[in-house]
């Protein structure tokens, strides 16, 4: 599948929505980071209706934590996952009802746990015994605070990047939990609800998933027997992955649907899985095919037989190319139309050679002026940079909706701080 394909394009000039990129970048300058709102609900759509109706999807604020794109999600009646106590402070200013808010994460601090608790929100994802105590310790038995635990599944699968199986920072190991689960069972400052597992990131194989979800669902009614409770929720997590270079295949999420319908059809055949709530967390699968990267091209050069585009942003702005070692899919978006003839490096204007988040890409002749594009950007962008480094201002972020044009974020200069003495 091609992401380009994803957005309109007009005599060789890129589209979002219907507002000429050329123009957008007039208003905003550049870096920038544009959204389109319509594929944002599209992709949502097209989750949801191939998952069964029992399933529930929590958008996974960290993938975008721009207040605006979390409203898009509320607004079409999704739940939220967050990671942090500020992700769980905008999902509940983007409109997302405590109820329907899980907090998971490694390393929760004592504030972050207070916080949710004093919000009421939908479930805190217990990711260690110590956190499970602290959960306790900031609950009352006046107002039993919703919880799930985190687990970590024996897996060998090692497609995508693999959350589960052996030595984890996440969860609580498989082995460990039935003493930890009694505790929480036993205890009427908690509402243990259920299990919560995260097969891993950036799974493109349905087959992969619904492998790691079978054997979740057989370890929860293993596990829920053993301690004889009705299970309230089961969260299979996220993960969901995206193309990135052409040919990619695309995730089958009816092929993923399907045997989710088959494992929930086979949980509610016993009695303690008659009430449960099926839940997915889904945040790059949702909003990373809505985004582009946008940096002009402020020199082109060549060495030793290779041709260098140097562009105004870089990895400070856009990190994670770079991490995954991928080549996100790439065009020069005022070329549209123009044969991708020339074969170059995209890089940025920081002091490191790792500053080249397209390498060795086909683009029409590039010129000074021109907008480079880096697709699937709605994901793990502005908030995953290194946006201070070298002191560069950081990029604006824009979202196009029902062909409205807004400023979701201005650009801002760096601070390089001040020297504040403290009495003692």
């Amino acid at each position: 599948m091609n992401q380009k394909n994803l957005f309109k394009t007009k005599n060789g000039s890129l589209y979002i929505g219907s507002i000429d990129i050329g123009r957008i970048v007039k208003k905003t300058g550049s870096p920038l980071y544009i959204y389109d709102a319509m594929i944002m609900r599209s992709q949502m759509k097209k989750l949801k209706s191939a998952m069964p109706k029992e399933v529930t999807i929590h958008y996974a604020v960290k993938a975008n934590p721009n207040r605006a794109v979390a409203e898009v999600f509320q607004k079409l009646g999704a739940g939220a996952e967050v990671a942090s106590g500020s992700e769980l402070t905008l999902a509940m200013k983007a409109g997302f009802k405590p109820e329907k808010i899980i907090f998971a994460g490694p390393g929760k601090s004592e504030k972050e746990l207070k916080l949710a608790i004093k919000k009421q929100i939908g479930s805190i994802n217990i990711e260690s015994e110590t956190e499970l105590f602290r959960v306790l310790k900031a609950s009352t038995a006046k107002r039993p605070t919703p919880i799930a635990f985190r687990v970590n599944l024996d897996f060998a699968k090692k497609k995508g990047e693999i959350m589960i199986g052996g030595p984890r920072k996440f969860g609580i190991d498989d082995t460990q939990i039935k003493n930890l689960a009694k505790k929480a069972l036993n205890d009427n400052r908690v509402e243990f609800t259920g299990f919560h597992c995260f097969p891993g990131t950036q799974l493109a194989n349905a087959k992969t998933l619904a492998t790691a979800y079978r054997q979740f669902a057989t370890w929860v009614k293993t596990t829920a027997i053993n301690l004889n409770m009705n299970v309230k929720t089961i969260n299979f997590g996220g993960g969901f992955g995206i193309p990135f270079k052409d040919g990619d295949a695309e995730l089958d999420v009816k092929a993923l649907g399907k045997s989710l319908n088959a494992i929930i059809k086979g949980l509610r055949s016993s009695p303690i899985f008659s009430k449960t709530r099926f839940l997915i967390e889904p945040g790059r699968y949702l909003v990373g095919p809505s985004g582009i990267y946008i940096s002009r091209i402020t020199d082109i050069k060549k060495s030793r037989g290779e041709t260098f585009v140097i562009c105004e942003g870089g990895i400070h702005h856009a990190l994670i190319p770079i991490v995954l070692n991928k080549n996100y899919p790439t065009a020069i978006l005022n070329k549209m139309n123009l044969r991708n003839s020339r074969t170059v490096t995209i890089a940025g204007p920081l002091c490191t050679s790792a500053d080249q988040f397209s390498r060795r890409v086909k683009l029409p002749q590039p010129e000074t002026g021109d907008l480079i594009g880096v697709f699937n950007s709605g994901a793990y962008g502005y908030t995953a940079g290194m946006t201070l480094f070298l002191s560069h201002p950081t990029p604006s972020e824009a979202l196009v909706e029902n062909g409205d044009f807004y400023i979701i974020r201005k650009p801002k200069k760096p601070e390089h701080g001040t020297r504040a003495k403290i009495e003692f």
